[in-house]
């Protein structure tokens, strides 16, 4: 990894008539701490030792604290509490198939600053459009409205995975319900898998969510607890779906194993319709076949075809009965 005195972190400074980008080694960003109303100071890649030791060198963070945040509550999201400061880890999923990656993010509030540190491309993209024009909000906020904006915006992501999850169970209902195979069952047990670490990372967002809206804490203003309430009912809303994606596993599998309850009918049902068919045919083939020394009819020249011809009528006769009985209509269109 490259260290981090070489990694350049972007610093947005911004008021209300001022913006400006720049591009510089994370040392020299963290000096512009307190040289304008809101500093933003977004760091790509992972918060290691080399950057805690510098957040402690230029902006007095105990470092012991953080790295025993990062290590105690890895792959979780968590408040902390430093006095003059506020450090947060938030994650993110990315859900490809069955499989879901959680992308840590942290940040570092203070009363005119805020630290991002993230690895996951182009995650910032819209309050950074939001930032250049100068009659949005945030242009007029301070700090923690920025850290409310750039929260929420991932949990609009969230959204847009809860919705894809929604869509994908219903996708596999249709089709379990046309044409189900075993292949089916392993599809609900990995979207049953999603629909669990989507509900394990919101149950930490949202504990984390209460705590800014809710812990006594000077960094936070009065008026941002409003916007971090509303991240928290936002978050508890997702919480809801989630719960209502989990009750519809349970419903795939009954409706699976109705499936195939109703596939292996209809083959039952075909092998029974041949046995009853071909059941007088055996009979009057035993009867034709006894070894009797006089059987009658044994000796006529037309003995044979007479008897495959009654087995024929015979045939013909219950296809015709099973027809009007609906025995044949084995295999039924289903919606």
């Amino acid at each position: 990894m490259t260290l981090p005195n070489k990694r350049l972190a972007s610093v947005y400074s911004y008021d209300r008539n001022f913006f400006e980008l720049e591009e510089m080694p994370i040392k020299d960003a963290l000096e512009m701490v307190g040289k304008r109303k809101v500093a933003w100071i977004n760091i790509d890649g992972d918060l290691d030792d080399e950057i805690i030791d510098l957040l402690n060198d230029n902006l007095e963070i105990d470092p012991y604290e953080l790295r025993f945040t990062v290590d105690h509550f890895q792959g979780k999201a968590h408040m902390l509490d430093l006095g003059d400061a506020i450090f947060l880890t938030w994650i993110l999923t990315d859900q490809d198939g069955s499989e879901t990656t959680l992308y840590p993010s942290h940040y570092l509030l203070g009363p005119d600053f805020l630290v991002s540190i993230q690895n996951k491309e182009e995650q910032y993209n819209e309050v950074i459009n939001r930032l250049h024009n100068e009659r949005s909000r945030l242009r007029r906020s301070n700090a923690g409205f920025l850290l409310y904006s750039l929260l929420n915006y991932t949990i609009e992501e969230f959204l847009d995975q809860v919705e894809k999850l929604s869509e994908d169970i219903d996708f596999l209902e249709i089709r379990i319900i046309k044409t189900s195979d075993r292949s089916d069952l392993q599809e609900i047990r990995d979207l049953r898998d999603r629909v669990s670490s989507m509900w394990k990372v919101m149950r930490h967002l949202r504990e984390t969510s209460e705590s800014l809206s809710n812990r006594p804490t000077p960094i936070i203003q009065n008026e941002d607890r409003i916007f971090f309430n509303e991240l928290y009912n936002s978050i508890d809303l997702l919480m809801h779906e989630i719960d209502s994606l989990w009750q519809t596993i349970p419903q795939l599998i009954d409706i699976y194993e109705n499936s195939t309850s109703q596939q292996l009918n209809q083959i039952v049902k075909v092998l029974t319709v041949f046995s009853v068919l071909f059941a007088p045919l055996s009979l009057l083939a035993a009867i034709f076949s006894m070894n009797f020394a006089y059987m009658p009819g044994a000796e006529h020249p037309l003995g044979y075809p007479i008897s495959l011809l009654l087995m024929f009528i015979v045939s013909i006769i219950l296809l015709v009965y099973f027809q009007r009985k609906g025995f044949l209509s084995s295999v039924q269109k289903r919606d």
